[in-house]
């Protein structure tokens, strides 16, 4: 029984990474038409911008621009030791 459990884990391991390049990529195509027809279908540009802002500004909190320039700036900054 203990084979049949490694083998079937196996099994699942090899399908989930055979299957996650298709996902991918028709994934991709159906977020963007899902995007254009919330804006084909609201007609009003304010409506599906405020459809749109909870994605963007989950987007730009995980990468701020300020917090990019404060890692650049710092990593300029420091001092550096002499080998």
């Amino acid at each position: 029984m203990k084979n049949y459990r490694i083998c079937v884990i196996w099994g699942l391991a090899i399908l989930a990474v055979v299957l996650s390049p298709i996902i991918l990529i028709f994934s991709i195509p159906l977020a963007i038409g899902i995007g254009v027809d919330i804006f084909d279908f609201a007609g009003e540009v304010p409506f599906a911008l405020a459809l749109c802002a909870p994605a963007a500004f989950v987007l730009l909190r995980r990468v701020s621009p300020r917090a990019l320039v404060r890692q650049l700036a710092a990593a300029h900054l420091r001092p550096r030791l002499p080998a």
